[in-house]
């Protein structure tokens, strides 16, 4: 994680793989340990005290997002349309340098 020009790597003793947002957030509220997910995920949980804010000055390092589908399939007006909103959806909660998002 990064605060400035520090960065700071965190190597814990148990770590919980899961490949959904509302998993790992349903482990944090268990009470299973530190969490780091986005703003709106936790947004209502912060406000009932649900979760304690820890880290708030520090940042991860952007993660690419990728939207895939067969490389034989015609993006059709409705693949289009979803890749299209995808991207809009993103840059409202996680705004990228200029010209980072592709669609």
């Amino acid at each position: 994680m990064r605060r400035g020009d520090e960065s700071v790597n965190v190597h814990g003793r148990y770590v919980l793989a899961v490949d959904d947002g509302n998993a790992y957030l349903a482990a944090g509220l268990a009470g299973m340990g530190v969490l780091w997910l986005p703003q709106y995920m936790v947004r209502p949980y912060l406000a009932r005290g649900e979760l304690v804010p820890i880290f708030e000055d520090w940042r991860l390092d952007p993660m690419p997002l990728y939207i895939a589908f067969p490389p034989n399939r015609h993006v059709s007006a409705k693949l289009r349309l979803f890749i299209d909103w995808v991207v809009e959806l993103m840059g409202h909660y996680v705004p990228a340098p200029a010209g980072s998002i592709t669609s």
